[in-house]
């Protein structure tokens, strides 16, 4: 199999479960990955697809066309042709829309992968709105991250039929859960700071916290931009700075090895106000791996990841008082926090291996070809 796999950014941070995809991809089928912008731009070594010339012409002509045009479209199946591609997955239903024309041009059939804000962001599916029907269409599956996202995509005309409910996944051999009880009340959070993550929210139930624990720490790894700024600020005001400490971006190494000496794992994810929400977030996967208890909301794919009362605690958007309560359950029970940590890993094993997700994309793939031949 010739795969050929989309991406919207080639090095993305935040995006590292999409690098795992590729690699664990490599081990079943020929990939190949175009990358930059809604629509690739750019092949595995960074080259323009379309010639310069035709590039220039494009960025003119999509003023008035869109992305979508002959000098762009040129490229794209130039490169899918030079290849051989038999089939492509598309990561992020965007993306997906603006390789249908192509893909329909050659009759090779086409993947679409939603991750979250692609399905739920009110500003995107407004300018998607007489797209995504045509890409509905066309796809041979619809792959959502979470049972939210299936919902939220039947609600916007797909066909039941077509999705099929694959989240990332998580090798769970990179993560290593501590083999004692650890002392400290130490506590994580990793993801960006964005509005669907909540980290203002979690700042607030972690200083309620802190009144009853004031030795309990929570670190929190992302980028410094977004809300960081405003998380710093809120920190500041509560007078709270030696308990809270942000790291800017980590590696997959280093977050590894906080996770590994850490009591618990705290992310407060919301329905963002332009209504992006999470898929199945890979933080508390990963998480859950290092044998750590999650304290989340009821929200996306959380609700799967994480069994409630077994392998972590979750509480209703925006309530901090109760995620403050769990928090404060966790401190006071080490023991408690080592044996959810222990079932959670369990069951990110059982239902979101990595390598198995993958396994389930090349069948769906598999099945894609046998269709169109």
């Amino acid at each position: 199999m010739q795969i050929c796999i989309t991406r919207s950014s080639r090095y993305a941070y935040s995006e590292t479960f999409i690098r795992d995809q590729i690699k664990e991809f490599s081990e079943l089928a020929q990939v190949h990955s175009i990358h930059s912008g809604r629509f690739p731009e750019k092949d595995e070594d960074g080259n323009l697809l379309s010639p310069k010339v035709f590039w220039g012409i494009h960025k003119f002509v999509k003023l008035f066309t869109g992305r979508n045009n002959y000098f762009s479209n040129y490229g794209v199946k130039k490169y899918l042709q030079k290849k051989k591609i038999d089939v492509v997955l598309t990561n992020y239903g965007i993306s997906a829309v603006h390789m249908v024309p192509v893909c329909k041009a050659l009759n090779i059939p086409l993947l679409a992968i939603f991750h979250g804000h692609d399905a739920t962001d009110r500003k995107l599916l407004q300018q998607y709105k007489n797209k995504y029907p045509r890409l509905f269409e066309y796809a041979s599956y619809l792959i959502a991250v979470s049972e939210d996202i299936k919902t939220q995509l039947i609600k916007l005309g797909a066909d039941p039929a077509k999705i099929e409910v694959v989240p990332c996944g998580v090798d769970s051999s990179k993560f290593k859960p501590q083999t004692n009880p650890t002392d400290e009340k130490s506590f994580i959070s990793v993801g960006r700071f964005t509005p669907k993550k909540g980290p203002l929210h979690t700042i607030r139930a972690f200083y309620k916290v802190i009144q009853e624990e004031p030795n309990a720490t929570l670190t929190m790894v992302g980028s410094k931009s977004g809300l960081c700024g405003k998380c710093e600020q809120l920190v500041a005001e509560l007078g709270i700075e030696k308990s809270i400490h942000f790291t800017g971006v980590l590696g997959p190494d280093e977050i590894s090895n906080l996770m590994s000496s850490s009591l618990g794992f705290i992310q407060h994810s919301i329905t963002a106000p332009n209504g992006d929400t999470e898929g199945t977030p890979v933080s508390v996967m990963e998480a859950s791996s290092s044998g750590l208890p999650i304290i989340s909301t009821l929200h996306g794919g959380i609700k799967q990841a994480v069994v409630h009362g077994e392998t972590g605690f979750l509480v209703e958007e925006q309530d901090e008082d109760a995620m403050a309560k769990y928090i404060l359950q966790i401190c006071k029970n080490p023991a408690l926090a080592k044996e959810m940590g222990a079932k959670g890993r369990a069951h990110i094993q059982k239902n979101y291996e990595q390598k198995e997700q993958i396994r389930k994309l090349h069948r769906l793939a598999e099945k894609a070809i046998q269709r169109i031949n």
